[in-house]
C-alpha cells in the first residue's frame, strides 16, 4: 500500500507578480457556487487608483492581497495535468485584473479565466480577449448574449484608463508596473479540503486589526485616566457607526442624556468640549476593567480592552437602519483630522487616503510635551462628535424606504425630537414635522442635488474633498440648535464645482475632447440644465436624479450602424466635441450601442431622461429637427453648452 503524500495536506502559498499570475502555465476557473462578477465602478476605480498611487510613490512593490485556489480534479479524482485552478476566494479581484490586462496587454490570453457552467460570462471574457488582440480580424459575438456585469466592468476600466492614462508612454509605464511590481499571494488549498468548513472559518474568524484601530489606541494612550479613556471610547464607538445617526448610537434609550448633549430638539451638539462630555458621562464596565488604574494604556492593552466592548447596541428605533452613509469611518476620521489641523487648502489625495491614516496621526501627535498630546486627543474626540453630528445633518445619505428599499434614494434629513420619540425631517424644512417619503422642500433639494452631483463625480473616498469644505464652513458657522443658512452651503459647493470645471475645461492649453473631458464638466452641466428647468418661465419638468455614470456616451456613435445611415452625419472633426457627448451609465451606454441619434431619441426616451439632462436636451433637439443630428447640431449644442459654463463661471465670451 502506498504511503500518502504528506504534501497534499499542506497549504502552498506563492508570491507572484501579476505577470506571473496570468500566463501560459496557469488557468483559472470560477466554480458555479461562486456569485457572478459584481464589482461596480467604485471598487474597480479604487483598485486601479491604489495601483497608480503606488507607482507614483515609486514603491518597489505593491501587495494586492491573497487569492485562495485549489487544483482542479479530473472525474476519476486525479489532479488535472495542466495548472488548472479553481478559484475559492478572490474572484472579484481576479476577474478585474483579467479585464485590466485585457485592455493593457498586446498579447492574447484567451482562456486563462473562465466561469464554470456560465456560458454568458465566459463568452464576455472571450470576446474581450479577442477584441484587444484580434479586433481587426475576428468577429465577436453579440454583446446582448453576454454577462452584463463583466461587460460593464470592462467598459468601466476602458473609460477610466482613457481618462486618466492618456499617453502611450503612460499606458506602457502603468502596464509594466502592474505586471512586474504588483504582487499577490496565491494560496493553494489541499485537494480534499472541505470547502463548507473553509468558508465557515473564513466567515467567523476575527477581523484583522485596521489602521483606524491603531489610531484609536494611540489617542487613548495619551489620556490621563480611566474616566477619560472611557469617555473617549464612548464617543469613538458611537461615531464609528456611520449608518446610524450619532444621537442614537451615543445615547441609546437615554433621552435625558440625549437632551444634555444634543439640546431640547435632539438635533445638534450643544455641549462645548470634551470635558463637558466627561463630566456627564456615566461610568461603564470599561472604566473598571483597567487593572489597578495604573495610568496610560499601552497600545496592545488599549486594543484588547476596547475590543471587548463591542458595538453599541441600538434597538430603540429599527427604522434608523434605513440610512447609509456615503463615506466610511476611516475616511470620515481623515476629514475630521483635516478640520482639526486647519488643513483646508491642500487637496492632495494622500490627505484622504486611509492607507496612510496612521502616518497622518503620527504627524498630528508629534509633540514632546505629554500635556499637549493629551489635549490633542481630547480636542480630536470632541471634533469627531461634532463633525459626525454635522455630517448626519448636512451631508447626503442613501435612504432605503418604500419603493426605494432595494436601490435607495438620496436623503438630506435632520433628526429631531418628536414627542418622546425621534423623527426625521428635511434639513431645511421650516417645520419640525416628519418628512414624507419623496417630499423634499426647495431649499433642501437644491443642496441635495449639488451634493449628489459631487458624490457621483468623485467616487473615490480620496477625492471627496468637498466634504472637508462643507465641514469647515459648518464648524465655523453652525452654532447651537440653529440651522445654518442653506445659501452659504449652496454657494460653497457651487464655488467648489466651478473651480474644478474651470481647471478641467478652460485653464488648459487646448480645450479637451472625448475621454479627455473630466466627469465634473458633464455633471455640472447637468446641474445647470436642471436649474434652468426650475425657472418659472420653463415648461419642462425638473424631475432628474443624479446616479452613478462613468461612461462617456457619443450621441452620434464612433462606429455608427450602417443600416441606420441617414442624411445627417457627424464628421471625425466634431465627433469628440462636448456638443456630441454626455455621461451615461455603462449599462445604458451598452444599450445604446452603435445606434444613431434618431433611433436613440425614438426608442430610449425614458432611459435618456434617467441618464442625463444634457443627453435629454440633445435627444429633444433631434426630435424637433425631424430626427436629424449632424455636424451643425453638434456645433450649435457645443457652443451653447460652452457658453452656459462660461456665463456661470463669469468667463467673458471671446
Amino acid at each position: 500500500m502506498n504511503q500518502p503524500n504528506q504534501q497534499t495536506n499542506q497549504l502552498h502559498p506563492k508570491l507572484l507578480a501579476i505577470g506571473e499570475l496570468f500566463n501560459d502555465e496557469a488557468r483559472y476557473t470560477v466554480p458555479i457556487y461562486q456569485r457572478n462578477y459584481a464589482w461596480q465602478a467604485e471598487q474597480i476605480e479604487q483598485m486601479i487608483g491604489d495601483i497608480q498611487d503606488a507607482m507614483r510613490d515609486q514603491k518597489e512593490s505593491y501587495f494586492l492581497g491573497n487569492f485562495i485556489v485549489t487544483r482542479r480534479q479530473s472525474r476519476d479524482g486525479a489532479a488535472v495535468a495542466t495548472a488548472d485552478y479553481e478559484v475559492i476566494d478572490g474572484q472579484q479581484r481576479l476577474t478585474t485584473l483579467y479585464l485590466l490586462l485585457s485592455f493593457l496587454r498586446n498579447t492574447s490570453h484567451l482562456g486563462w479565466l473562465q466561469y464554470e457552467s456560465r456560458p454568458r460570462a465566459t463568452a464576455a471574457l472571450e470576446r474581450i480577449a479577442r477584441e484587444t488582440f484580434h479586433s481587426a480580424t475576428t468577429s465577436a459575438p453579440e454583446q446582448h448574449s453576454e454577462d452584463a456585469g463583466i461587460t460593464q466592468g470592462y467598459n468601466t476600466i476602458k473609460q477610466y484608463l482613457k481618462q486618466h492614462i492618456k499617453s502611450v508612454a503612460a499606458k506602457t509605464e502603468f502596464r509594466e508596473f502592474l505586471l512586474r511590481k504588483v504582487t499577490v499571494v496565491r494560496v493553494t488549498l489541499p485537494a480534499k479540503t472541505d470547502f463548507n468548513r473553509y468558508f465557515e472559518i473564513m466567515n467567523t474568524r476575527g477581523q484583522q486589526l485596521q489602521q483606524v484601530d491603531i489610531v484609536k489606541a494611540r489617542l487613548m494612550k495619551y489620556l490621563d485616566n480611566e474616566a477619560e479613556r472611557a469617555c473617549f471610547a464612548w464617543i469613538w464607538n458611537a461615531c464609528a457607526e456611520m449608518d446610524s445617526y450619532v444621537q442614537m448610537t451615543l445615547t441609546p434609550k437615554d433621552t435625558e442624556m440625549r437632551t444634555k448633549v444634543f439640546g431640547d430638539n435632539w438635533s445638534f451638539v450643544v455641549v462645548g468640549s470634551f470635558d463637558d462630555l466627561l463630566a456627564m458621562h456615566k461610568p461603564t464596565a470599561f472604566t473598571h476593567s483597567i487593572a489597578g488604574g495604573s495610568g496610560a494604556l499601552g497600545l496592545a492593552e488599549a486594543i484588547n480592552e476596547y475590543s471587548r466592548m463591542g458595538v453599541v447596541e441600538n434597538q430603540e428605533n429599527e427604522e434608523n437602519a434605513r440610512f447609509q452613509s456615503i463615506i466610511t469611518f476611516p475616511a470620515f476620521v481623515l476629514h475630521v483630522l483635516k478640520i482639526v489641523r486647519k488643513d483646508h487648502a491642500t487637496e492632495d489625495e494622500g490627505q484622504l487616503d486611509d492607507k496612510a491614516l496612521v502616518k497622518r496621526f503620527t504627524e498630528f501627535l508629534n509633540d514632546a510635551d505629554p500635556d499637549k498630546q493629551r489635549e490633542k486627543a481630547k480636542r480630536f474626540a470632541f471634533a469627531l462628535l461634532r463633525c459626525r453630528n454635522l455630517v448626519d445633518s448636512y451631508i447626503i445619505k442613501r435612504q432605503y424606504t418604500g419603493a426605494n428599499r432595494d436601490e435607495g434614494d438620496w436623503s438630506l434629513q435632520l433628526l429631531f425630537k418628536r414627542g418622546k420619540a425621534i423623527g426625521y425631517k428635511n434639513t431645511y424644512s421650516r417645520e419640525y414635522q416628519e418628512t414624507e417619503d419623496g417630499c423634499i422642500d426647495e431649499a433642501t433639494r437644491e443642496l441635495l442635488m449639488l451634493e449628489s452631483m459631487l458624490r457621483v463625480t468623485y467616487t473615490s473616498p480620496r477625492t471627496m474633498h468637498w466634504i472637508t469644505r462643507m465641514l469647515r464652513v459648518l464648524v465655523e458657522k453652525q452654532q447651537g440648535e440653529s440651522i445654518l443658512d442653506e445659501f452659504i452651503l449652496i454657494s460653497e459647493l457651487r464655488d467648489y464645482a466651478r473651480e474644478k470645471v474651470k481647471a478641467a475645461f478652460f485653464d488648459v492649453e487646448e480645450q479637451p475632447q472625448g475621454f479627455g473631458i473630466e466627469r465634473i464638466v458633464f455633471t455640472y452641466l447637468d446641474y445647470l440644465i436642471w436649474k434652468e428647468k426650475l425657472r418659472p418661465e420653463s415648461k419642462s419638468k425638473a424631475n432628474f436624479t443624479f446616479t452613478f455614470r462613468n461612461s462617456i456616451e457619443h450621441f452620434y456613435p464612433q462606429n455608427p450602424n450602417e443600416e441606420q445611415r441617414g442624411k445627417a452625419r457627424v464628421s471625425q472633426k466634431n465627433l469628440h466635441l462636448l456638443g456630441n457627448l454626455a455621461l451615461a451609465s455603462v449599462g445604458a451606454n451598452s444599450k445604446f450601442s452603435n445606434n444613431l441619434p434618431s433611433v436613440k431619441a425614438k426608442e430610449y426616451k425614458e432611459t435618456i431622461i434617467q441618464q442625463s439632462c444634457k443627453l435629454t436636451r440633445m435627444a429633444n433637439i433631434t426630435r424637433k429637427n425631424e430626427y436629424n443630428w449632424g455636424d451643425q447640431e453638434v456645433l450649435n449644442h457645443h457652443t451653447k453648452m460652452v457658453n452656459l459654463l462660461k456665463d456661470d463661471l463669469g468667463i467673458n465670451n471671446l
